[in-house]
């Protein structure tokens, strides 16, 4: 899908496929160390990488800018709910629908974040998941309360808090439905 940002430049949002590889190396090694330190739902080593991606129910949405080529943003998507997650997203006593749940990490390169892109993404993935009948989107391992623009942008787009723990400091676990 083609779109604009908020200043009006191209980009096409779409799934991963098998010739984003080096591009998404190149998105990964570009990222600042304060995004990698709030991003990481795997290795950035290439070998782990392509086992991550061989792994069943696992996608990822990309964006990418038009004039460059380049990739600009970055969500990975994982059916169902984390193994490790799930004792602590139990104890919140939510309904969650093992069965219509997908788990993602979004996450925009330094340069481009602000100007609509994790929206975009959102609303790509959103609207992916609800032709597959999935019912809720879960936080991978939550954020951290001290990323107030992630914050802001999840309650901005209605995203439930679940609870709250610690884990290199204070995280909150987040889930939208669809």
């Amino acid at each position: 899908m083609l779109a604009l940002t908020k200043h009006n430049k191209e980009v096409q949002i779409r799934l991963l496929n098998n010739s984003d590889f080096d591009r998404l190396m190149r998105y990964l090694y570009s990222l600042q160390q304060e995004t990698v330190q709030r991003f990481q739902p795997h290795s950035f080593h290439p070998q782990e990488l392509l086992a991550f991606y061989a792994q069943q129910g696992t996608e990822a949405c990309v964006a990418i800018d038009t004039t460059t080529g380049e990739m600009i943003g970055y969500t990975v998507l994982q059916k169902g709910l984390l193994q490790h997650d799930v004792p602590r997203l139990q104890q919140y006593h939510y309904p969650l629908q093992y069965d219509a749940a997908y788990t993602f990490a979004p996450s925009v390169r330094d340069d481009w974040q602000s100007t609509g892109i994790g929206q975009l993404m959102l609303n790509f993935v959103c609207s992916n998941m609800q032709t597959r009948n999935i019912r809720q989107l879960v936080l991978w391992g939550g954020v951290q309360s001290s990323n107030e623009k992630a914050m802001r942008f999840y309650r901005k787009n209605g995203f439930r808090l679940l609870g709250f723990f610690e884990y290199n400091g204070l995280n909150e676990d987040m889930l939208l439905e669809l």
